[in-house]
C-alpha cells in the first residue's frame, strides 16, 4: 500500500509506555517517519485522559505498563467507552515472543502486535500494514462495532473480492461471525474448506468450536486435545475442553483443565471465575480464594472492576473460616477488614455500606453474636444489594440461611436473576453453583423439618431423651433456627440421652439462649421461652 510522502505528518499518534527511554525512542522513530503530532503517556490513566480530548489516528501501547492498567486493559476500556474512533489503529508492543491464537472477533483485538526490539523501518511497515488491513476490513469492523453480524457477513463477502492477500484473515473473521449468528454448520463447512488447502491452527480451533456448538463433543474434544499440544492454541483449547467436561457434568475434570488454563493465562477473568465456582462446589477453598484474589487484583485498574469482586473474595475467606478453628477465623476476619478498607475508598458509599452489613453479620454469626448479626441483616437494604449483582444477592441469602431463617433465604433467592447458559464455562459454572447450593439448602431444610416433626412427636409421647437426640441432629443442620432452639431447649430440660456428656448439654443450652434472645419472638414463642428461661440458664 503506497502512502503519500507526507502522510504521517497529518496523523496524530499516542505513545503509551511506563519507561521514559522507550517512550523517547518510539517518539524518535515516529519523528523519522514524519509524524508531528505525538502525545505521550506513562500509564493507562493518563492515556485515557488524553483520549478523552483527542481522537488519535494511531495508538502505540506497551503491554506491561507497570502499576495500574496493562496495555490490553487500556485497549478494552478505550473500546467500551468509545474513546477511539473506528479508524484508529491500536498496536500493542510486547516483549513476549509466543502470541496466542485467540478465538474472538478481530475487531475485539488490537490491530497488530509489535515485538521488541524493533527499528523505525519495522515500525513503518507495521503501521502501513495495519492501515491497509483497516482499509480492506473497515466496513466489516463498523458492522461488528454495532453487533450487526448479518451485515458483517455481507461485508466479509465484499472484502474478499480483489483482496487475496487478506483471504485468510477474512475467512477467519467470517467463521467467527457465522458462530455469532448461531450457524455452526455453516462455520464448520467454512473451516473444513480452509483446512483442505492449508493446516491453519485457527481453522482447526474453529472446527473444534463448531463441533462443540453442534453438540458433537467427542469430535470436538479429539481436535482440542491435539491443539493442546501446540503452544499457540493451548490456552484456547484448554478453555473449550473445560466447557465440554462441564457439559458432560464431569466437573472435577473441568476444574483440572481450568487450573492449567489459568496458570497460562492468569488475567482471563471469566475463567478465573469459573474455576472459583467449581472449586467452591468441591469445598476447595484454597483454589477458590486464589481465583477470587486474582480477579480482584487484575480488575482493580480496568473497566471490569466491580464492587462484587472485593466482596466475593471476602465471602470466600469467610466460607473457609466457617470450617476453621478460632485462630484461622481471626486471621480471615483481619483479612476481610483489609479488603473492606480498600473497597470503601473505591465505590459508591451506599452500595458499599449495604454489602458491608452482610459481611458484618456473617462475622457476628461465627462469633455467636447473633443479636448483632440479626440487627445488621434486618437493617440491610435488599434492593441496593440486588442492584450490586447476583453474587451480592446470593451472599445476602446465605447470611440469612446461616442465621437460621430459611424463609428469608427463599425470599431473597426468588428475587435473583438466574444466569443465562450461553455455553461459556463461566455461565455454566455460575448456573451450576447456584442450582447446587439451592438444592443442598432445600435438602437441609426438608431434613430439618422432618427431624423437627419427629422430635415433637417423641416429646409429646414423653420420650424426652429420644426427642433431645433428634432435635440435636436437627441442630447440627441449622444451629441458629429459633423454632428449633425453643424445641431443643424445652426437650433437653425434660430428658437428656444417657450416652451424651453433660458438657454438651451445657453448651447447647447456652446456644439455645443466644439464638432465642437474638430474635423477635411472637406471643406464643415468648410465653414458651418464659416458661423455660430460668431452668435453661441454670443448666
Amino acid at each position: 500500500m503506497a502512502l503519500p510522502s507526507n502522510f504521517f505528518s497529518s496523523q496524530s499518534v499516542l505513545v503509551v509506555d511506563d519507561i521514559d527511554t522507550i517512550r523517547s525512542a518510539v517518539k524518535g522513530m515516529l519523528q523519522m517517519l514524519g509524524c508531528k503530532s505525538i502525545a505521550i503517556a506513562s500509564n493507562g490513566e493518563r492515556a485515557l485522559e488524553l483520549c478523552q480530548v483527542t481522537e488519535f489516528d494511531f495508538i502505540l501501547c506497551d503491554f506491561n505498563l507497570g502499576k495500574g492498567k496493562d496495555g490490553y486493559q487500556l485497549f478494552e476500556e478505550l473500546k467500551l467507552r468509545d474513546l477511539m474512533k473506528p479508524s484508529t489503529v491500536f498496536i500493542l508492543i510486547s516483549a513476549e515472543t509466543a502470541l496466542q491464537v485467540v478465538h474472538g472477533l478481530v475487531e475485539l483485538q488490537p490491530d497488530d502486535y509489535l515485538l521488541k526490539p524493533f527499528s523505525y523501518k519495522i515500525l513503518e511497515a507495521r503501521l502501513v500494514r495495519a492501515l491497509e488491513k483497516r482499509k480492506v476490513l473497515g466496513r466489516v469492523y463498523d458492522c461488528l462495532a454495532i453487533k450487526n453480524y448479518k451485515k458483517a457477513l455481507y461485508e466479509c463477502g465484499k472484502a474478499s473480492q480483489g483482496n487475496p492477500k487478506y483471504s485468510s484473515l477474512i475467512m477467519r473473521l467470517k467463521g467467527e461471525v457465522l458462530l455469532n449468528l448461531k450457524q455452526p454448520q455453516s462455520a464448520f463447512d467454512l473451516y473444513d474448506s480452509v483446512l483442505e488447502f492449508r493446516d491453519f491452527s485457527w481453522a482447526k480451533l474453529g472446527k473444534a468450536i463448531s463441533y462443540y456448538h453442534l453438540q458433537d463433543y467427542s469430535k470436538s474434544a479429539k481436535i482440542l486435545n491435539e491443539l493442546c499440544e501446540l503452544p499457540e492454541t493451548r490456552i484456547e483449547a484448554l478453555n473449550w475442553l473445560s466447557s465440554i467436561y462441564a457439559k458432560r457434568e464431569c466437573y472435577s475434570q473441568a476444574k483440572e483443565v481450568l487450573v492449567e488454563s489459568v496458570k497460562l493465562s492468569p488475567k482471563n477473568i471469566p475463567r478465573q471465575r469459573a474455576l472459583a465456582n467449581l472449586s467452591l462446589l468441591e469445598g476447595d477453598w484454597e483454589i477458590a480464594q486464589r481465583c477470587f484474589k486474582t480477579v480482584l487484583d487484575n480488575t482493580r485498574f480496568s473497566v471490569h472492576e466491580h464492587i462484587s469482586h472485593h466482596f466475593n473474595y471476602i465471602h470466600c475467606l469467610l466460607d473457609k473460616a466457617n470450617c476453621s478453628n478460632e485462630l484461622q477465623q481471626a486471621k480471615a476476619f483481619s483479612q476481610s477488614q483489609a479488603v473492606l478498607k480498600s473497597a470503601s475508598q473505591r465505590f459508591d458509599k451506599d452500595s458499599f455500606h449495604e454489602l458491608e452489613k452482610i459481611v458484618f453479620s456473617r462475622i457476628m454469626i461465627m462469633k455467636k453474636s447473633l443479636k448483632s448479626a440479626a440487627e445488621s441483616l434486618h437493617d440491610c437494604n435488599t434492593e441496593v444489594v440486588l442492584h450490586c449483582g447476583r453474587d451480592s444477592g446470593i451472599a445476602l441469602a446465605k447470611a440469612w440461611f446461616e442465621l437460621g431463617d430459611y424463609e428469608k433465604y427463599d425470599e431473597i433467592i426468588a428475587l435473583l436473576e438466574m444466569p443465562e447458559d450461553d455455553n461459556s464455562i463461566e455461565a455454566m459454572s455460575d448456573l451450576l453453583l447456584l442450582k447446587t447450593v439451592q438444592k443442598d439448602n432445600k435438602d437441609k431444610v426438608s431434613k430439618l423439618l422432618a427431624l423437627n416433626d419427629q422430635g415433637i412427636k417423641l416429646f409429646k409421647s414423653g420420650l424426652y431423651p429420644a426427642s433431645s437426640s433428634v432435635f440435636m441432629e436437627a441442630h447440627d443442620i441449622m444451629p441458629n433456627n429459633v423454632q428449633l432452639a425453643l424445641n431443643l431447649g424445652q426437650s433437653l430440660l425434660k430428658g437428656w440421652p444417657a450416652n451424651e456428656p453433660f458438657t454438651r448439654k451445657k453448651r447447647l443450652a447456652k446456644h439455645c439462649i443466644i439464638v432465642i434472645e437474638a430474635n423477635q419472638l411472637d406471643e406464643l414463642a415468648t410465653k414458651r421461652y418464659r416458661a423455660i428461661e430460668q431452668a435453661l440458664k441454670a443448666v
